[in-house]
């Protein structure tokens, strides 16, 4: 069940899993229209072994609140988000999971507040920009000029209405701010690297995704691991949401991770 939290003077929609008995935290930062539901299969099961999670809806979309203010889905808007929130929570230097759109926020999240955090792990997502994607420039053009509710009859009642999650897809997609994601889709374009920086904090890092991701090429991600010197998992039998495809496993490789450090 979501609550709502004032911060930036606005409501945010979060989910939190609590375990029986808390050994750490983790915030969960989901994706380009995505949602904090992304998490609903991996979240229980990290609060089962004993992890404390968070994750809400990024600012705009689902059920948090639209924004009034100019600069409100500026990447350093939805960082700071992050890092309110968890303060927010009394969450004790969370390990951080940003998965794709959310790699770039939690990337931006780590290189302006580095003590807040425990660790990244940036989940089928990249170092900058998205390459190579011409849906996303459809997308930019779409935003523009639709409702988020014409866009989907209009783009993705057709191609969504026999997926297994379809209400909730439209609930969410409807539900969002136009001007929030005709931001979010711009970050994808134009995300510079902060690689360098993160690097340079020394915080650890994870970088994993599935074995048949179609966002960020994998080369891309494998380079992005070399150059921050981090280990890198391969999820196999997973796309680009391992966090739904291959859950059980997905928690094992984090789990693995957040518990050697």
């Amino acid at each position: 069940m979501a609550t709502f939290v004032d911060i930036q003077g606005e409501k945010l929609a979060v989910e939190i899993y609590e375990p029986k008995a808390r050994i750490a935290d983790v915030v969960l930062v989901h994706g380009f229209t995505g949602s904090k539901e992304d998490f609903n299969l991996i979240g229980p099961l990290l609060a089962d072994q004993g992890y404390r999670v968070l994750t809400f809806d990024n600012r705009g979309q689902h059920e948090s609140a639209h924004s009034k203010r100019e600069d409100a889905y500026e990447a350093g808007s939805l960082a700071r988000d992050v890092v309110e929130l968890a303060q927010h929570h009394g969450f004790e230097k969370p390990h951080l999971l940003g998965h794709s759109f959310g790699g770039l926020v939690s990337q931006r999240a780590v290189a302006d507040s580095p003590e807040t955090f425990a660790s990244l792990t940036i989940f089928c997502s990249g170092p900058h920009w998205i390459p190579d994607k011409p849906d996303l420039e459809a997308t930019i053009e779409i935003m523009k000029t639709m409702t988020m509710q014409e866009s989907w009859d209009r783009f993705k009642e057709e191609t969504d209405k026999l997926l297994p999650r379809y209400e909730l897809y439209k609930k969410r997609w409807t539900a969002s701010d136009p001007r929030s994601t005709h931001t979010m889709a711009l970050h994808l374009q134009n995300a510079q690297p902060l690689i360098e920086k993160i690097a340079a904090t020394k915080i650890p890092v994870h970088v994993i995704y599935g074995e048949n991701d179609d966002a960020w090429p994998l080369a891309m991600q494998d380079q992005m691991a070399q150059d921050l010197s981090a280990p890198r998992t391969i999820i196999k039998g997973a796309g680009h949401c391992p966090n739904e495809d291959q859950p059980e496993e997905t928690v094992k490789v984090l789990t693995n991770f957040w518990s050697s450090l």
